[in-house]
């Protein structure tokens, strides 16, 4: 044990002598890198591919361009007749969550559809079901109810061919449409 105490002081002493000490007093600057050389950076390439509802989202949100009626598809995805979702697609929904945290007047619908497969009734409740997980999982991490709106709309409002399994593929899915907004992203008061 009498052997670590040296070695653990010449260690500290090595940290403070390379690294120094922090000056309270000191201003301490780290450049930022220019916002229009970041954009085409490949960084931000890579992240809006990791990324695409959110980077779109909040592109719409600062400016209103890019997407017609503020309508967005989330990636989550379901087994065959289950309302909740498979847990490896929740990305999405997670760049949702912390968008709405961020823009605190963003209201939204969540629109939830199904193919036609089975008994329209049945998919009508199938589609409401998994709207309402949505707003249940945004809710439960601190998302006011009442900036969310489910609704289930079954096969209803197909968007290609149901015949084919490619249509039908396209039928299943979730919408996140944008209510209203102010633009304006919560400012943190800086101590």
């Amino acid at each position: 044990m009498t052997r670590f105490v040296p070695l653990a002081i010449l260690i500290l002493a090595g940290t403070l002598f390379l690294g120094g000490c922090y000056d309270p007093h000191k201003k301490y600057v780290y450049p930022l890198t220019p916002r229009e050389k970041v954009a085409d950076s490949a960084g931000e390439k890579a992240a809006r591919r990791a990324a695409p509802l959110g980077d779109a989202l909040v592109r719409y949100l600062r400016n209103g361009s890019g997407v017609q009626d503020g309508e967005f598809t989330l990636g989550v995805r379901f087994r065959a007749g289950g309302s909740a979702p498979r847990m490896d697609t929740l990305r999405d929904l997670e760049a949702l969550l912390v968008i709405m945290r961020d823009y605190p007047s963003l209201r939204i619908a969540i629109e939830a559809h199904t193919d036609s497969e089975g008994e329209a009734d049945k998919n009508l409740k199938l589609s409401q079901w998994r709207a309402d997980w949505v707003g249940r999982f945004l809710i439960e991490r601190g998302i006011d109810a009442e900036r969310i709106e489910a609704q289930g709309f079954g096969a209803s409002l197909p968007i290609a061919d149901d015949s084919t399994p490619e249509g039908q593929r396209l039928n299943r899915r979730l919408v996140i449409r944008v209510l209203n907004f102010d633009r304006q992203p919560l400012k943190p008061k800086l101590r």
